[in-house]
């Protein structure tokens, strides 16, 4: 019954496991099913990349965010959303609430999945745009499934109980977290693999409160980027894209709220948590942009942390000159610095979902693990012990 969680006590991981072995809606081929029909699709993207690269393909390697060294699609967004849709499709039928929970998602979050995947091939829509895209996807959601009612403070709660200001912070909150995922898209595999590991982080929490439509829509978006990472990860045949990234942010966003929504149980900070490292990223972004630097916020630049890690941590072990002198393997080295970082917030998140305080305590560590790692690179004071092999203590304090 869902609002009524389930306690894994004792056993612990066998319980989880009991049940998850007890026949239900799915079984594992249709997870597998999932991963290759966006395998599949990423394939065919790459195989094709000769028709359409001219459109799709990001080639301007100048921009101060790039960090590929070859004109690379930028659709993968199409493999993770037809992944999706196919899985949902077979999983649908078989669960009534399922069946009409994720076509109102999926059609929400076409306005800012279409003026992502439009960026993608025309590279002219601007971020003031695809923003909007993802406020108004944001507030379709709302208006068809309901949106942020409560926070646990009573004060709030009481605000949040009027329609107006319930709109305004989900779609504030939604739309924001939608961009936020795209910002963080910047080495092979790294937001594909932070956007499956919330994903499935939403999952097991689901799981134990017997949600089990977020269980499976979130269990589905985790199998189609796992397809379509084959594809990304490491040697970056084709990119997420600004579209699949919008798509990813904004279904797991929709799915954090409504699982808070549909169920007492669950925390509202762990709508919050789950997310943190995008939403952490942006709002420290604006912050150095803004205050630090003196620069528009909407400014790109190279001094994303992982950015930082790219050219501090792991280029630095194969080139002093330039990222075209590089392997195509050390864009990808970054990435697993970050999926460890993202951990730290989102292990503890996923086992106290339900713990106000301890999920706030998750946020503050993550925040000054991140910001600790942020000083120490940008002014070169890098820890030995994060460097590769390689360089060790001796490349400590080389530029």
């Amino acid at each position: 019954m869902r609002g009524h969680a389930v306690v894994f006590s004792g056993s612990g991981l066998f319980s989880l496991w009991s049940y998850l072995s007890v026949p239900q809606t799915w079984d594992t081929l249709t997870w597998l099913y999932i991963c290759i029909v966006a395998f599949t699709v990423g394939g065919l993207i790459v195989a094709s990349e000769r028709w359409h690269g001219a459109f799709t393909g990001d080639s301007d390697m100048s921009k101060p965010q790039a960090s590929h060294s070859r004109s690379t699609p930028r659709v993968g967004g199409l493999a993770v959303v037809a992944g999706s849709l196919a899985g949902l499709l077979v999983l649908g039928p078989s669960n009534m609430t399922l069946t009409w929970l994720w076509p109102v998602l999926f059609i929400a979050a076409m306005p800012v999945f279409v003026a992502g995947l439009l960026e993608d091939i025309t590279k002219e829509v601007g971020a003031g745009k695809r923003l909007i895209a993802a406020f108004v996807s944001a507030a379709i959601a709302w208006w068809l499934l309901g949106g942020i009612s409560r926070v646990g403070i009573s004060g709030i709660d009481w605000l949040l109980a009027i329609w107006p200001i319930s709109l305004f912070v989900t779609v504030v909150s939604v739309g924001g977290v939608t961009h936020a995922l795209n910002i963080v898209d910047g080495m092979n595999g790294l937001a594909g693999m932070v956007a499956t590991l919330m994903a499935l982080s939403i999952g097991l929490v689901a799981l134990q409160v017997q949600d089990i439509p977020i269980f499976l829509i979130a269990a589905a978006l985790a199998s189609a980027t796992m397809g379509f990472l084959v594809w990304n990860f490491p040697f970056g045949r084709v990119f997420l894209g600004d579209g699949g990234a919008y798509f990813l942010g904004f279904m797991l966003a929709s799915l954090a709220v409504q699982l808070v929504v549909r169920n007492p149980a669950v925390s509202p900070f762990y709508a919050l948590a789950v997310v943190f490292y995008p939403v952490f990223e942006t709002l420290f972004s604006i912050w150095r942009r803004r205050f630090k630097r003196g620069t528009p916020v909407d400014q790109p630049d190279a001094l994303h942390l992982h950015q930082l890690v790219f050219r501090r941590l792991v280029r630095v072990t194969f080139s002093r000159d330039s990222r075209h002198a590089v392997p195509a393997l050390c864009n990808a080295m970054a990435s697993p610095y970050l999926w460890v970082l993202t951990l730290i917030g989102l292990v503890p998140a996923t086992l106290w979902w339900h713990d106000p305080v301890i999920l706030c305590i998750s946020m503050a560590v993550f925040a000054a693990v991140y910001i600790w790692i942020y000083t120490r690179l940008v002014s070169w004071r890098r820890p030995a012990w994060l460097l590769l092999p390689s360089l060790g203590r001796h490349g400590r304090n080389k530029h």
